[in-house]
Formats: C-alpha cells, structure tokens, sequence
C-alpha cells in the first residue's frame, strides 16, 4: 500500500509544478490519473476511481487531435476503462454508454496495423457486452462478437493476453447461445474453454476456475446435445477443480453445486443410484456454504429439494419427500413474482405435493398442487422451453382430481392441455411416451364417463404409441402396458357385446381375456382373408396377453421363455399351457398377415415365435412334429424372400427330422413330406439359377433374370436350332430366347410372378417354359433335293418352292402348327453339318431324349415325333 500512496503523492507533486498553461500539464494530469487508478485496483476505494475519471476528462481536454494523435488514443482508452470500471461498481448506465463513445473514438484512432488496435478492439467489445448483458439489445451482443474475433486474430498464441480475448469470447458466445440456442455457438465456446485451460496448466492459481467454466459448459452442451461424454468430461473436470477448492475456499460452493447437478443428471439418464446420493450429500454441503443472505441460496435450496424428490420416487421413503416440499417453501420466499426462478420453484413444489397426495391421499395436497400449477404456467408463456413440461404437469393434476370427484370439467380441461403439450414435444424427446399414455389416460377416463366411441379409439392409438417408445426394460413399460391393454378390453367387450365388469381386471384376467378375444378376431379373418384389420387386432391383443404374464425379475419374452422351457416354474403348468398357446397364436397370426402384407418383419416375429414353441416341444414330446414344420414352413417362406441359403438349409433339417417322428401315411406325414419336396425343389431350382447366373447366392433373384436363365438350362437339352412354326425362319438358342423374352407370354408370366411367393414363382417359370419351347420332329424317309441349312437359313420356309423336300418340310410345320407346336425341328436342315462339335451335341440331345422313353413316339416332355 505505501508503494502506490508514494507513487500518488510524487504524481501529484509534478502536477502542481505544472500549473494551467504549462506544455507539460496534459502528461502530469494523465499519470497522476494513472497511479490513482492503480491505487483503486488495489485498494477498491471509489473516491481514487472518480478522482482519476476526473482527471483524465482534464487529460483529454489538453489533447486535440489535430496536436498528438498518440497522446489523445492513450487518454479516450484509459477514460473509457476506468468509466466502464465505474460502471461495474455503481451500475450508472450512463458512465458504460460514455465509455462506449470513447471506445469508438479511440478504435476509429487506431486503423489496422496500429500496435494498440488490439486493445481498443478488446475494451470496446467488452463495453458493447455489458451493454447487452443490461439492455439485451442483440445488435450490441453481434458487434461485440465481431470485435473480439478480430482481436484474437490481433493475439496469436503465446500472445500475453490472448487468454483476455478467449474468456471474452466464451462470455459473448454463451449469451448468445441462451438467447437464440444455437448449438454451434455453445460447441464453440466449449472449443474456447479448452484454449484458455491450456493456458492454465497444472500450478497456475486460476486453473480452478477454467476447469470450473469449461465443465459448466459441457454440461450445458450435453444438456441440449444428450452425448454422454459430455457430461462424464464434466463430472471429471469438476472433480479436479474441487481438488483445487477445499474446504474454506470462497468458490468451493460453486463447484460442489454444479457436480451436484452433472451428478443428478447422469442419475437421470443412466438411472445409478450412487449419483443420487452423492448429488444429495454434495446439496447439501453447497446449502450449509450458502447461509441465509447468500444471493444463490434459493437456488441451492431448489436443487436439493429436486434430488431429494428425485430419491423418493425411487425409494418411496416419506421422509425425502417431506425435506424436499419444506426445501421448495423455503426456496419460494426467496423467489417473488417476476424472479426468474419462480415458475420452475412453483413447479417442482406442485409435483412434491402431488407425489404426496399419490402416497398419503391428503386431497388438500392435490388442490394445492393444481394451484400451484396454474400458477406455475401463466408465469412461463407460451414459447418458454418449459411451457410443454408445465402443461403435462398441470393436466396429469386435473385428471387426478377427476378421478376423486368426476367433475368433467378438469378432465376436458386436462385434455385441452395435453394437446399442445404434445405438440411441443418432437419426436424422440424423453417426455414423448408420458405425454402420449397421460392423454390415453384422459380419454379413456372420457370414454367411460360419456360413452364417445371415438375418444375409446384415440386412447388405444395413443396408448400404443407411448408403448412402442417404451421397450422391453423401460420403467414406465409395465404401467402403460397395462393401460392400453384395458383400453383393448373395453373395446372388446362392446365389439362382442360381453357383460361388463365394474373393477378394473387383474393383469391375469386381463390376459386371458384378451387372449380370447385375439382368437375371435382370427375367427373373423379366417372367414373373410380381407380384414386385415382383424388380424392387426389379432396380434396386438395376444402380445398383450403374453407381456401381461410376464413375471416382474424377467426384461424379454425370450428370456422368460428359456425359463419356463427348462421348468422352473413346473408349479403353474395352467399357466405354462397358456403361455404356449399364446406363442403358437402369435406365430400363427404373423405369418397370416407376412402373407397379405408381404412384410418382412411379420415373418421374422413369426419365426422368433416358432422357435419359442420348439423350446417346449423337447425330443418325445408328441407335437414335436408339427411344431418343426411350422418352423421350416417360415424359414422357407424367408428363404423366398431372401435367398439365404441357411434359411433353406435349416428348413431341410427340421421338415426331415418332422418326417421322422410321424408314421407313414399319417396326414401330417404327407404334409412334411410334401413340403420337403417343395425345399428340395428351391434348392436345385436356386442351384441352377445361380449356376448360369453367376449371381452371389445371397442376392435376391430378378424375375425376368431367372426366367432367361430357366429358359437357357431348358434349351440346353433341346437341339440347337429349331423352326419357329408360325413364321416359317429357322432360330438358333439366342434368338430362340429373344422370341419367348419378347412375347407377350412372357410378360403374362412376369405379372403372374409378382403375385407369388419365390417358390410358386419357380413353380410357374418352369411350366411355362416347358410348355413354350416344346418341339416335334420330322421322323421321314429322305428324299431327293432334301432342304439343307444353307438353303434355309435366313429365309422362311413358306416362301419357298414345294418341290422335292421342301414341300414335305412346309407340310411338317403346318401340320405341328395346327397341334399347338410353335417349335419343330428336321435332321435335314436343323444342324450344321459341317460342325463336328454341333453334329455330337444333337446326338446327345436325341440319345437323351430316346432313352427317356425307347417305346413311345412322344418321348419327353419337350417333343414328340411326327411321321411322313
């Protein structure tokens, strides 16, 4: 202190040896304004701060631009901090606008490549903050942005204040992001944050508060981004500033507040019981910190309560609760009308009281609470991020207390408020599936109170959907489950007109009698095969029915299955009776609906499910049989569709296994046997596609690829050109094809495909083509001036000369014509005899086709003779 008084007290002795007038007053006045200002940093007394603001103002006057622009820079820059110093002491919004004008001033001073720009660029965009930070006016915020950038550029690394500049920047773009949520600006400040830590290594008495900051800002980010490496960098960062902050440390509250808050959060997301304790012990201790007359004591206060609420839900111990609504009171005092914290103190206040009217049934709770709530929501309009939260909060109160007194007025009014609620909530947010079953809710309640149809049907649409976001494993899966399922129930018993029951039903009767009804609407289906809609129907009420039986220890049906399969609940062989004829319905009803939809994912339900059935169906059970054939029907279905190999392969070995364990000439033998047949088929057929294809056996055939392969393979065992009977020319195998690929057979036939499974498809291809390419030949005594392949070749036959040969040739096809023939063939001019290699492959094809049957003229299925 005796330094700075010292350095005052000779300032102000070489003022008063300049008196007015003096050249040398204008430097006397700004250094004395200097040490004064120094002394102010030290000591923080106001009068040194004003004298100096004074003195400067005395300064400037002696300093025209037109005389030293340097000097004049020097003394518009030091006014303008120490006004905005000022300013940030006493809060007169006058002394930051003057500090801003000056700013500009000294800025417009120092053009680009002057050696102080950087700090004019630097105050003048921290005044233009502050001034956003009092009037929010958004122009100022943008401005102060471009300033600090162009400073930054102005500090290179290892520049002494480039860490000035970051800070600066971290502050403006995280005020930005609170005002318009950009991601990007938070995902910015965050990449600034870091920059400033490097500058704080280990040892450095500010690393605290950069570790403090950059962790806050991660948080933020996981806040709006859900990347759970955001929030575990967070808890690792605070952890090592708490390090840095021990016990009597002035910042130590803040650091613990925000752990408490990372820590719950992470409670919330990965659902570990030991953040919530330590979020609870770490509230705490930030509370004992923060006494009465703390300015953040009400929002510590708030945020303990939160956990502890937070704890009762999930351990239900009356004591958390009661801590937690005296917590949320005594936060409420000290947020008044207008605070900002109010509506979220107000709502949280509601949802503890709420909570206790559920445990203790005290109605004065539960009114409380839809005050609260309404009070909560006229102070957070609509465009508040919250507004949707408090919307749900507010409605799911009003059903409760319809529920007690059946005034249809909170729940119309509870519906109106869950609407936009849901419109406010995207898809994919966490509060999607609550707001979806509380509005089914509603309208259930609705339907039950006034008989509207309609508002049935939207409870079991919107019921559904919260269960389709609610997977096996969620905690809210059991409690939605068994809403939608008695939605279902009621709309059951009025389709089928069945007594109604005053209480709701157990979970097993529950099942049961939706099991019931699932086969009455596959009744339906069976009868008419149009209404998918009963089928729908069908598979929504048996998977129901099985989940409701679902014991509490066990997440999945398969795992459930695996324990019942190898008896461990051999006491409740009713109930394993059930189970099992829900898995067969199941099956069953998904593989009817793959077969009217054709989608894939019914047929991948119907194999899962068949494969559950062969769980109970050991070696020496009695229906073992069928149940393999049931698993191979499916997995030969999906081999149709995919052309998995191992799905026909498996297919196989259950259909020979099922063909086993029945007696010969059974019906369920013929139907193994047949079916097995039909897989052996598709594996040659699928064979020899491939093979002239060339295609990888796991891509799915082409329709019209597989036709032209099936009709290669067929012509392969017929000779190698043939007379087209209709048109009289001579065709080889090439054009021969080209002639089928172009008719309008073919294109009847690919129509006739698009409809069928890949089996049937093979089925059809093959008859076709047979029956397209069947040939007759000329079995004839040669002549003279018997027609030859050159003669021919090129030419129709009809429009040649009758003479010798010919003339027999023309009948022969008028004659294989007129029997349906559109191919024929001679061994006069149908080969070329003078190929070697094409004279040995007709010998071939006729051997082959002679030894078929040595004692008939019609010797294959292909061709038959015609004698002359």
């Amino acid at each position: 202190m005796a330094s700075t008084d010292d350095n005052v007290s000779r300032k102000r002795e070489e003022l008063e040896r300049c008196p007015s007038g003096n050249d040398g007053r204008d430097v006397a006045l700004f250094d004395l304004a200097g040490a004064l200002y120094e002394r102010f940093e030290k000591e923080d007394e106001i009068d040194d701060l004003n004298e100096a603001i004074t003195l400067h103002r005395d300064a400037l006057e002696l300093r025209h631009v037109e005389n030293d622009e340097y000097d004049r820079s020097l003394s518009l820059n030091d006014l303008a901090v120490c006004l905005s110093d000022r300013y940030n002491k006493l809060g007169t919004v006058d002394d930051l606008e003057e500090a801003i004008t000056l700013g500009r001033e000294a800025l417009a001073l120092h053009p680009p490549g002057h050696p102080h720009r950087d700090s004019s660029l630097s105050n003048l965009g921290g005044d233009l903050w502050r001034r956003f930070a009092k009037k929010a006016e958004i122009c100022d915020l943008e401005e102060a942005i471009q300033l600090h950038r162009a400073a930054l550029e102005l500090r290179p690394p290892g520049h002494p204040e480039r860490y000035i500049t970051l800070s600066y920047l971290s502050f403006c773009l995280s005020d930005r992001y609170e005002k318009q949520g950009s991601v990007k600006d938070l995902e910015e400040v965050v990449t600034f944050r870091r920059s400033e830590l490097e500058l704080r290594p280990r040892g450095h008495p500010e690393r605290a508060i950069y570790l403090h900051d950059l962790a806050r800002d991660l948080r933020r980010t996981f806040a709006k981004t859900a990347v759970i490496s955001d929030l575990e960098e967070s808890i690792e960062l605070h952890r090592a500033a708490l390090e840095l902050r021990p016990r009597g440390h002035s910042d130590r509250s803040s650091t613990l507040h925000e752990l408490a808050l990372c820590l719950s959060t992470r409670h919330d997301r990965l659902r570990v019981a030991d953040d919530l304790e330590e979020a609870v012990t770490l509230g705490r201790e930030v509370l004992q910190l923060r006494s009465s007359g703390h300015p953040d004591r009400g929002e510590s206060l708030h945020n303990l309560a939160c956990d502890l609420r937070k704890r009762f839900v999930k351990q239900a111990a009356i004591d958390d609760l009661e801590e937690s609504i005296r917590l949320h009171r005594a936060a409420l005092e000290l947020h008044p009308p207008g605070h900002p914290e109010q509506p979220s103190t107000l709502h949280e206040l509601a949802l503890c009281l709420s909570n206790r009217h559920d445990k203790l049934g005290v109605v004065d709770d539960l009114e409380e609470a839809v005050t609260l709530g309404r009070e909560a929501l006229e102070r957070c309009p609509s465009g508040h991020p919250d507004h949707g939260k408090y919307l749900q909060c507010l409605a799911r109160d009003l059903r409760k207390r319809f529920v007690q007194t059946t005034a249809i007025g909170d729940l119309e009014e509870s519906i109106e408020l869950l609407r936009p609620a849901l419109e406010l909530c995207p898809i994919g947010h966490p509060d999607q599936s609550s707001l979806l079953h509380e509005l089914a809710l509603c309208l259930s309640h609705r339907h039950d109170k006034r008989g509207v149809a309609d508002d049935l049907e939207e409870a079991i649409l919107r019921g559904r959907a919260a269960l389709e976001l609610c997977p096996p494993g969620h905690p809210d899966r059991g409690v939605v489950l068994y809403s939608c399922a008695c939605d279902y129930w009621k709309k059951c018993q009025y389709l089928h007109q069945a007594e109604a029951v005053g209480r709701a039903p157990s979970k097993v009767e529950l099942a049961s009698s939706l099991f019931e009804f699932s086969q009455h609407f596959w009744d339906q289906f069976q009868k008419q095969k149009v209404m998918v809609t009963d089928l729908d129907h069908s598979i929504y009420l048996a998977t129901y029915a099985l989940e409701l039986r679902l014991p509490p220890e066990d997440v999945s049906v398969a795992a459930w299955v695996e324990r019942l399969a190898k008896g461990e609940n051999s006491d409740e062989p009713f109930m394993l009776e059930r189970v099992v004829d829900i898995l067969r319905a199941l099956a069953n009803y998904h593989r009817a609906r793959f077969q009217a939809q054709h989608a894939i994912i019914d047929l991948h339900e119907a194999i899962t499910f068949n494969r559950h059935m062969l769980r109970f169906r050991p070696a020496g059970h009695p229906d073992r049989a069928s149940s393999l054939h049931d698993l191979a029907y499916c997995l030969a279905d999906q081999f149709c569709e995919q052309s998995a190999e191992t799905d026909l392969d498996e297919a196989i070995t259950l259909e020979q296994e099922a063909l086993e364990l029945v007696v010969r000439g059974a019906p369920d033998y013929h139907v193994s046997r047949r079916s097995l047949t039909a897989c052996l088929q598709m594996k040659f057929n699928s064979q020899v596609a491939m093979m002239s294809s060339g295609a990888s056996r796991a891509t799915p055939l082409d329709v019209k690829q597989v036709i032209r392969n099936v009709a290669f393979e067929t012509l392969k065992t017929m000779p190698t050109r043939l007379l087209h009977t209709p048109t009289g020319f001579l065709c080889n195998r090439d054009e021969q094809i080209s002639k089928f690929m172009h008719s309008q057979q073919c294109k009847q036939l690919e129509s006739l495909c698009a409809t069928c499974d890949r089996y049937q498809q093979m089925e059809l291809i093959h008859a076709d083509i047979s029956r397209h390419f069947q040939y007759v030949t000329l079995s004839h005594r040669w002549g003279e001036h018997e027609p030859s392949l050159r003669d021919i070749e090129g030419h129709t036959i009809y429009d040649m000369s009758i003479k010798g040969g010919f003339g027999k040739l023309q009948a022969f096809c008028r004659v294989a014509l007129d029997l349906d023939y559109l191919w024929a063939w001679s061994d006069t001019c149908c080969i070329d005899k003078d190929s070697s290699a094409e004279v040995q492959e007709t010998i071939g094809v006729e051997y082959y086709r002679l030894s078929l049957s040595p004692t008939c003229d019609c010797c294959s299925k292909n061709s038959c003779s015609i004698l002359f």
